[in-house]
């Protein structure tokens, strides 16, 4: 079992310390057997890095300010979806009372689930959580929302005329195909899309699911879409900061100034490009918000009560219930002619996601953003 977690293990705290006894188990089954009060956060991949860089180091900071006795381990899936039931089974045979879980790939993670609910431990999804099986709650950046703030200010260019002579030709990479998030995203940027489309103002020329999200598939993609287009493209529209990447990788390839839009779930890359003008825009989201919040509904599910009501306040059908959800609120920036484009970036350092010395290197190194506030 150590060496299954062990050899993808990003972090371990090794503190255990005894729980309050109990005669009788409680609503989750977890609180009233004197173990130690141990729980994974189950990353599901090394893409994206936040969740190992940034989500599950906020996490266990804040579970422990809340309750100094949690014990908190941390593995990784390597995107393998496999690897992840197998770590899920070890982290029950290990004795977690709780799972926080981004899935390595929601198509095929109900066999987690069954196998967390066959052992009373309760599942807390994290941003693109399992689904088709009983989980606790969940926490999550309202993808729908998200969709719909890209689509928005991808509309507005469109519609200005700034993009051109209509139809737009666009070409459109969603992410993983049938995760929870790329679904609800794809409908709330649908709902802005859609009417454009029908319009005649924007021609979709390519579109394509970016198997696991993944930079090197969007370049894939891209390289086919401008084949087959002949280089005819007006402009990228994708789902998230990865696949934004990968398709300015095929780009600058190709010597190609097409704008690329649809930045979302903020990597380093993604507001690197904004101050290079690569990419237009993005939607940041404070992973430290998300980590707090999960580390509530985890330490509600390990002492047998209900989801925090203040945080959670919402439903999501996730194929097999209603899971509570707590949806957090997302803020999109944007470069803005004759303005620089730092003050968009700005807000992503006010919000603690990275600071100027982390995005300040590699392709924005010797912008004049950098210069001035790099210091």
């Amino acid at each position: 079992m150590k060496s299954r977690i062990g050899a993808i293990a990003c972090a371990s705290l090794l503190l255990v310390s005894a729980c309050g006894s109990g005669d009788s188990d409680d609503a989750t089954g977890n609180g009233g057997d004197g173990g130690p009060k141990l729980v994974y956060f189950m990353a599901p991949n090394t893409t994206p890095t936040r969740y190992i860089q940034q989500d599950g180091p906020a996490f266990e900071k804040a579970i422990k300010a809340l309750d100094p006795s949690v014990e908190v381990k941390f593995v990784n899936a390597g995107g393998d979806s496999n690897q992840q039931l197998a770590q899920a089974n070890a982290a029950i045979a290990a004795g977690a009372k709780a799972l926080v879980v981004v899935a390595a790939d929601p198509n095929t993670s109900a066999g987690l689930l069954q196998q967390a609910e066959l052992a009373n431990v309760p599942v807390i999804g994290y941003e693109n959580p399992p689904v088709k099986g009983k989980l606790y709650a969940q926490v999550i950046f309202d993808p729908e929302k998200v969709g719909e703030q890209q689509a928005t200010y991808f509309a507005e260019q469109v519609t200005s005329g700034k993009l051109g002579a209509k139809p737009v030709k666009v070409a459109r990479q969603y992410g993983n195909k049938g995760d929870v998030y790329t679904t609800q995203m794809l409908a709330g940027q649908n709902k802005v899309i859609d009417p454009l489309i029908q319009s005649g103002d924007i021609q979709v020329v390519c579109e394509d699911y970016i198997k696991d999200w993944a930079p090197d598939n969007a370049t894939k993609a891209t390289e086919q879409c401008l084949t087959r287009t002949q280089n005819g493209v007006g402009a990228f529209f994708g789902f998230y900061d990865g696949i934004t990447a990968g398709i300015i990788a095929a780009l600058k390839d190709k010597n190609l100034k097409t704008p690329v839009y649809g930045g979302q779930n903020p990597e380093l890359t993604g507001l690197q490009y904004m101050l290079t003008g690569d990419q237009q825009d993005n939607v940041l989201k404070a992973f430290s918000v998300e980590a707090e919040g999960a580390a509530k509904i985890a330490l509600a599910a390990v002492n047998g009560e209900q989801p925090p009501a203040d945080l959670v306040k919402d439903t999501i059908d996730n194929g097999a219930m209603q899971v509570p959800t707590a949806k957090l609120e997302s803020t999109l920036i944007h470069l803005e002619d004759g303005k620089d484009p730092g003050d968009a970036v700005q807000k992503a350092v006010d919000l603690g996601i990275f600071t100027w010395a982390q995005i300040c290197v590699g392709p924005a190194e010797g912008t004049e953003t950098c210069k001035t506030r790099n210091k």
